[in-house]
Formats: structure tokens, C-alpha cells, sequence
């Protein structure tokens, strides 16, 4: 293994780890308040891994996992838009701010390592398709939530992102195993497992609700 690769594989074990904290922090407000909550931690999260897991996924030369961090980092961003309270000029250079970060990302995944172009990621084409269907679902989460944050003007997560966050990672976790990938197999069986939770929480909630008297 050439050193750079071991760099790249702690990167990506690093935005793996931002990930898994992002909803760590989730589920731990989650849990104190009885409800499914989504702290503005969660977008900072969720910026810092899209950035290194992009550059990773440059890296290996995987259009599947690059295609979806790109997405997820400009609605993350989005959602910091209307949640951190800024000067209305700034916060109209989201787009500068997103392509600033996806193009650092991309020349530093394809160019950090001389033998990073050497080895492309070899996809055939049931792969390709079932892991672009994959992330698609899984991106699709958070495209559905934009378009529920856009319609009331704040931040907010409807139960079809948890459903989806399921779906989309259950096909991820078999494309990373068909690709050998230890960093998304990784991040997707931790994810797995909050994303259930979540859904139980909401669950819990709704019928907590449907249980109280009307007043």
C-alpha cells in the first residue's frame, strides 16, 4: 500500500467519523427530548465529512459516492442558511461557498498521491447502476427535506428522510461490499442503526399525541 492511499483511507474513515457523530449528537437530543431533533451541529457535521468523503471518493475514482457527497454538501449548506442568522448579501454566496468547497475537495482527491490516477476504480455495469440507484435514494433523503425546509422556511426533517436513509443505506452497504470499500461499509452499518431509532422515536411520538385528551 502506497502511503498516500493510507492517507486517503484515514480521511475517509475520518468523514465517517464526522458523519456518525453528527447523528450521535442527534439521537443523543433526540433521546433527552422524547422526539426526533435535528441541532444545527448536525449541518456542521455534515459539511466537514461531504468535503473529505468528496475528496475520498475523487480519490478511488468512485462516481456513486462522489455524486451524492456533492449533493448532500450543497444542501447542507442551504439548511445552514436559513438556521444560522446571517447578513442577508453573505448568505446569497452559499453557491460560491458550495463550489469553493466541492472544487478543493476534487483537485485534492485526484491530484494528492502519485498513484491515485493510476488506479481507477473498476465498476461493471449492475454495479454502477444498482450504486447510482443507491445513492440516489439515499441523497434523495435529503432532497426531500430541503423541499419540506423550503416550503416552511426553517429547517426541518419529515419522517420520509428517515425512510429513505434506510433504503438508500441498505443499497449502499451492498455496493461498498461488491466494491470491497471498508469506509462506506462502515458508515452505513453505524447509520443503520440511528436511523431506526429515529423512526421509532417518531413513532413514539405520534402515538403519545394520538393518545392525549383534547383540551
Amino acid at each position: 500500500m502506497h502511503w498516500s492511499d493510507a492517507v486517503w483511507l484515514s480521511a475517509g474513515f475520518l468523514a465517517q467519523g464526522l458523519f456518525a457523530a453528527r447523528f450521535l449528537v442527534q439521537w443523543v437530543l433526540s433521546e433527552r427530548a422524547g422526539r426526533s431533533l435535528l441541532p444545527v451541529h448536525f449541518w456542521y457535521l455534515s459539511v466537514a465529512g461531504a468535503v473529505l468523503l468528496l475528496a475520498y471518493a475523487v480519490h478511488r475514482r468512485d462516481p456513486v459516492i462522489a455524486t451524492g457527497q456533492v449533493v448532500g454538501l450543497g444542501i447542507s449548506l442551504r439548511n445552514l442558511r436559513f438556521i444560522v442568522k446571517v447578513h442577508r448579501r453573505i448568505a446569497r454566496l452559499w453557491f460560491v461557498f458550495w463550489f469553493a468547497l466541492v472544487g478543493a475537495a476534487a483537485l485534492a482527491g485526484y491530484h494528492l498521491g502519485p498513484n491515485s490516477a493510476a488506479k481507477p476504480l473498476i465498476l461493471d455495469d449492475f454495479w454502477t447502476t444498482f450504486g447510482f440507484i443507491g445513492q440516489i435514494t439515499f441523497t434523495g433523503r435529503f432532497v426531500v427535506q430541503w423541499w419540506f425546509t423550503e416550503r416552511a422556511r426553517r429547517s426541518v426533517i419529515p419522517r420520509a428522510f428517515w425512510y429513505l436513509s434506510i433504503l438508500g443505506s441498505l443499497m449502499l452497504l451492498a455496493y461498498a461490499i461488491a466494491m470491497l470499500d471498508p469506509v462506506i461499509i462502515l458508515g452505513q452499518s453505524l447509520g443503520l442503526i440511528v436511523y431506526g431509532r429515529n423512526l421509532v422515536l417518531l413513532n413514539r411520538a405520534g402515538a403519545s399525541q394520538a393518545a392525549s385528551p383534547v383540551s
